[in-house]
């Protein structure tokens, strides 16, 4: 009897012990914001009686909720968005400055620069990027009048539970989507090749265990990028292509994929587990939470931004 007992204790110890060993971290995300700030209806659902998006001010409240149950139960909460974040300027209305604020008062922890994003021109881009609190990644776009890469090429988050490296990247065929005059400011170089060096440096240089990208290339190139580079972790995507529901795990390297449905419409949650030895991925799941103004009431502050 006594040596059952012991063998209980043993077994409740054990199981303790693997509970202890892994932690999690939760990525919010967005992407495509396209300068949507303002709710609207979500006519997706139903054409007739579509029911109302919170959109910016829905998302805050999602976002505070998260990072507070974050805090309460210690694990690390990452903001980040695959960039198109200011919309066609062909379109006009792009909010840059509430969109800014926006992105500033949220505290996100870097954002990729989208092709769209590029469509304001080198100088709009170069205000925005000193007004924000925030990284601009993109390890393969390059002005031409400065010769040099705009934003930083990756940012590193040394977290309690592993070392985050994040880079970004935009599509090579930025010249086909932006305007001649447009064109001529930038240079984007080859996705695959610089991708490659970016999980170099991350991997050997800056010694990271897990490895983000943030890509405005479309579902196909990221779909392409998993299956044909070891090394990249997660891709939260942007640009051309669809969203998804659920994340999408590529089938070779095992590539976690996401991507919202864009327009602000939704905020995507990706949580992680990680093995507190090996610091790597071991389990995760993942959904895209439509922000509907009933489920999530507008966040006042953020109202408050988009009435001025």
């Amino acid at each position: 009897m006594t040596k059952r007992i012991g063998l209980i204790f043993l077994f409740l110890f054990l199981i303790c012990g693997i509970i202890q060993a892994n932690k999690k971290i939760v990525i919010l995300y967005t992407n495509d914001m396209m300068g949507r700030l303002k709710g609207e209806p979500a006519y997706f659902i139903n054409k007739d009686f579509p029911p109302p998006l919170g959109n910016a001010a829905s998302c805050a409240t999602y976002i505070k909720e998260e990072r507070s149950n974050g805090q309460k139960k210690g694990y690390t909460v990452l903001l980040l968005d695959a960039g198109n974040c200011f919309g066609n300027p062909a379109l006009g209305e792009l909010k840059i400055g509430k969109t800014v604020e926006f992105l500033n008062r949220m505290e996100y922890d870097a954002c990729a620069i989208g092709i769209y994003d590029t469509r304001l021109g080198e100088d709009v881009l170069g205000n925005i990027i000193d007004k924000t609190y925030f990284p601009w990644l993109s390890a393969n776009l390059i002005s031409k009048t400065e010769n040099k890469y705009i934003g930083e090429l990756y940012k590193i988050f040394d977290c309690e539970e592993a070392k985050i490296g994040i880079f970004g990247l935009i599509s090579e065929y930025g010249p086909i989507w932006v305007e001649k005059g447009i064109n001529e400011q930038f240079f984007y170089e080859k996705e695959y090749e610089r991708a490659e060096e970016m999980i170099i440096s991350l991997q050997k240089d800056e010694g990271c265990d897990i490895i983000i990208g943030l890509t405005n290339t479309g579902f196909v190139h990221d779909s392409l990028l998993a299956d044909s580079l070891t090394g990249i972790d997660i891709i939260i995507g942007g640009g051309e292509g669809r969203g998804m529901r659920e994340p999408f795990e590529g089938t070779i390297n095992h590539t976690i994929i996401c991507r919202t449905y864009g327009n602000l419409s939704s905020i995507g949650r990706l949580e992680i587990e990680i093995d507190e030895k090996s610091k790597k991925i071991i389990g995760y799941k993942g959904d895209n939470i439509t922000l509907f103004e009933e489920q999530f009431p507008p966040d006042l502050e953020i109202l408050r931004l988009l009435s001025e």
